[in-house]
Order: C-alpha cells, then sequence, then structure tokens
C-alpha cells in the first residue's frame, strides 16, 4: 500500500516540481537545457511513479 501511495505523491507533487524547476532553467539559464530536463525529468518521474503503483498491485 506504501508504494501506491508514494506513486500518487510523485504524479501529484514531483513531476510539476520537476517541470517548474526545468521551466525556470529555462528562463534564466539556457532555453534548451531548461526544455530537456522539462520534459526528460516529467517523463522519468512519471515512470517512476507508474512502477511504484504496478508494483504495489
Amino acid at each position: 500500500m506504501m508504494n501506491h501511495a508514494i506513486g500518487i505523491f510523485l504524479i501529484i507533487f514531483g513531476a510539476p516540481l520537476v517541470g517548474l524547476v526545468g521551466n525556470v532553467i529555462a528562463e534564466n539559464v539556457h532555453e534548451v537545457v531548461g526544455r530537456t530536463i522539462t520534459i526528460g525529468g516529467v517523463l522519468a518521474v512519471l515512470g517512476v511513479a507508474a512502477w511504484f503503483i504496478i508494483r504495489s498491485f
């Protein structure tokens, strides 16, 4: 049951936080690096969240 909660937490808070960090980097440092962090980071967080949720069954 705990893995399920971790997965939901990552979806609700982790993915948007990574997206926000990537957008800040895109605006202030380098656009391509920020967009890469945003897209890759969000996909990675969602993948880990899906793994936690599937593992809980």
